[in-house]
């Protein structure tokens, strides 16, 4: 076994994949080491001092070893080290395994809407978006095992919007008891009811997004709920989220009491603190804010600036955030409700050594005009107004703001974007989160042509969740779980004894969880990990074998232009060979 690696230790896969290889008979029934397990840069290895001489089950091989064998055994496993991963024991090369945990993100398959889950490197763990359905909890109970004690802390929630196709699918996981999180963030936009000086409830949409002024020819929303105790006010007046006639509250508001007002069992909140992210609203440094623990500061090499919204406080430092008409325009003093509150979206730009990821939330073309107008620092930015000289000064400061090796698309790929503004972020890979049968048509064709138009590199990538998996969310066959629990349902009214009944019952549930799990949390998911030099994007083959699991795209430095590009697979697999040979010999 290489002196390296020793029982007990933890070891990661090595780049860009790497394999388990297990010891079987080839059909001479010569011993052999075969592919048993395609692992994904970064995957969590066990290091065993086991000595498997099986097919990964800790099966006896048939026939059994000769004496002979034996010794044909130990050279063939000469300088392998024993693993056990995902379900399988077995060997792999040294050279396949590291000791670095790397930058982690999944672009869970939620559906239609927006849902990811990031892991840093020292293990903080946030959830950014959960879609509208059940996808983001049963991928989070798959993944953390069930939310066994040791695994159910978040560090951050983060809802980047109140759109439905963002913050309902947090509903399950509020409502789970064994979940709890450090913080739940938002944009500070809490959907509601007006009230007038009476303390009567008003229904127009003019106050769905909460007070408004006017100063200057601009509109503002100043009734932000920006920390805790605000909030807390909020929800605490009734009549602000729930209907007088009807009794029925608003979904967002609602989604946020529950969590308020969820407990341990000794009576402490499950979720302390929720307050707002914003340029403003963050851990502040040099004058620009940071997810709390991700300032330049801390000692960490991932940093996550808060890049939106933009908070634009008054002159006696009330924070507010200006209104969005239909259109881009310098000024508005009306408000189109669903682009103001998706304009405002939690923006966040993470930082990890010489890599940089942008989550864009659903941005607009008005919003994104204002952001390059706030960040050129001019004349209001309006790309048909430009000449290409004007556009190319703007796009240059944009880009160091905004700027990525990997985007998040915004608003599932939506039409409504500036050319100008995508071609600032000019990311080597662009995630789109979209789902089935919605009647946007999410991702837009033109949309699909601009983000390759304006992407970087002679193949600038682009993932979505919803082509990434071929099935339907929830497949209908005759030989998937679906149908199996439907013919159990059916069987149901002839069952009379009810521990059978209730056994069929627990039957068809599983069938059940088990045909949604399989579809979405399993093939449907984008997954990123980086070193902090390098970058892996990769989904689950729907159709996988034991030597290929993964459609691999990694990103590596292009010398001449100093930045991450795509590489193709087997040239990225060539390089790295190439450079491991070259440590091995100490070159």
């Amino acid at each position: 076994m290489a002196d390296e690696f020793h029982p007990g230790d933890t070891a990661y896969a090595g780049y860009p994949t790497a394999h388990v290889h297990i010891v079987t008979r080839n059909s001479k029934k010569k011993l052999t080491l075969s592919k048993a397990k395609h692992l994904l840069w970064g995957d969590w290895t066990q290091v065993t001092d086991d000595d498997f001489i099986a097919d990964g089950t800790g099966h006896a091989l048939d026939p059994p070893l000769t004496s002979d064998e034996h010794d044909a055994l130990r050279d063939l496993i000469a300088g392998m080290v024993p693993v056990r991963v995902r379900g399988v024991s077995g060997y792999m090369h040294p050279e396949d395994l590291e000791r670095e945990r790397l930058l982690e993100v999944v672009f869970v398959d939620v559906g239609q809407g927006d849902g990811a889950l990031l892991v840093t490197p020292d293990d903080k763990k946030y959830v950014i978006d959960a879609g509208e359905g059940e996808n983001m909890y049963r991928y989070l109970r798959w993944r953390f095992r069930n939310f066994e004690k040791a695994h159910t802390d978040f560090d951050g929630l983060i809802i980047t919007h109140p759109d439905m196709d963002h913050y309902e699918g947090f509903r399950r996981l509020i409502e789970d008891g064994a979940v709890h999180a450090s913080h739940i963030w938002h944009n500070g936009v809490v959907e509601q009811f007006g009230t007038s000086s009476d303390g009567d409830q008003l229904t127009s949409k003019d106050h769905l997004l909460g007070k408004r002024e006017t100063s200057a020819g601009q509109s503002y929303i100043v009734d932000l709920c920006t920390d805790d105790a605000a909030l807390s006010a909020m929800l605490d007046n009734r009549t602000r989220w729930v209907k007088n006639s009807s009794g029925r509250p608003k979904k967002y508001p609602d989604l946020l009491e529950t969590a308020r007002t969820s407990l341990h069992e000794n009576g402490e909140r499950r979720f302390p603190d929720i307050a707002m992210l914003s340029t403003i609203h963050g851990e502040l440094s040099g004058g620009r804010s940071y997810l709390p623990g991700f300032a330049p500061a801390n000692a960490t090499e991932c940093e996550i600036e808060i890049v939106g919204p933009v908070v634009e406080p008054a002159s006696d430092g009330t924070p507010r955030l200006r209104t969005f008409g239909e259109n881009p325009a310098p000024k508005t003093t009306s408000m189109d409700s669903g682009k103001t509150k998706n304009g405002h979206s939690v923006l966040l730009r993470l930082r990890y050594r010489d890599v940089t990821l942008l989550f864009g939330g659903d941005l607009n073309s008005p919003a994104e005009c204002f952001l390059m107008t706030q960040a050129s620092g001019g004349p209001y930015v309006d790309p048909k107004n430009l000449d290409e000289a004007g556009q190319a000064a703007v796009r240059q400061t944009v880009r160091t703001r905004y700027g990525a090796d990997v985007a998040k698309a915004c608003h599932h790929g939506s039409a409504d974007f500036t050319d100008l503004f995508l071609s600032a972020i000019n990311p080597a890979a662009t995630v789109i989160s979209s789902g089935d049968e919605e009647s946007h048509a999410h991702p837009r064709c033109d949309t699909l042509g601009a983000i390759g138009l304006h992407g970087r590199g002679e193949r600038p990538l682009i993932f979505s969740t919803e082509l990434s998996r071929s099935t339907l969310e929830f497949t209908k066959r005759e030989d998937t779980p679906w149908f199996q629990a439907a013919k159990l349902r059916g069987e149901l009214t002839a069952i009379d004894d009810p521990e059978r009944r209730a056994a069929q019952e627990a039957e068809i549930a599983r069938l059940e969880e088990d045909e949604k799990k399989t579809n979405v949390t399993v093939y449907g998911s984008i997954n990123l990990r980086s070193d902090g030099r390098k970058i892996v994007l990769a989904y689950m083959l729907e159709k996988p074998s034991n030597s290929r699991r993964w459609d691999v795209y990694p990103l590596e430095m292009d010398a001449d232009a100093g930045r991450l590009t795509y590489l193709e697979r087997k040239q990225a697999e060539a390089a790295e060979k190439k450079r491991r040979k070259a440590a091995a010999s100490g070159g």
